[in-house]
């Protein structure tokens, strides 16, 4: 099952991830809990029983892992297209003008 929110981000699950990766599910799990995958960057958790992955961080972080610095860009780029870090629109205030 994928999920894709307004940032355009695409969730999947544990199966779809080690898929992707080429890893087994219980090393995702060990992954998210020596903090080598972020939660709310790498993966989110919804409720107790399920946790989500972000597709193309994990690519990403498949892809730099062994340098330095490379994938810091890529978070960098999904935490400023969320919604939260959007500017907010000032609009201009239009006086009614009483005859």
């Amino acid at each position: 099952m994928t999920i894709q929110t307004k940032q355009q981000a695409v969730w999947c699950n544990k199966h779809e991830a080690g898929r992707i990766l080429g890893l087994s599910q219980s090393t995702l799990k060990n992954l998210r809990l020596t903090d080598q995958l972020v939660e709310g960057i790498h993966w989110v958790r919804f409720s107790s029983r399920c946790v989500r992955y972000n597709v193309e961080l994990l690519k990403d972080w498949a892809a730099t892992r062994t340098e330095s610095g490379n994938h810091d860009q890529a978070v960098a780029n999904f935490l400023g297209a969320l919604p939260s870090n959007q500017r907010k629109a000032r609009g201009r205030k239009v006086q009614k003008i009483s005859v």
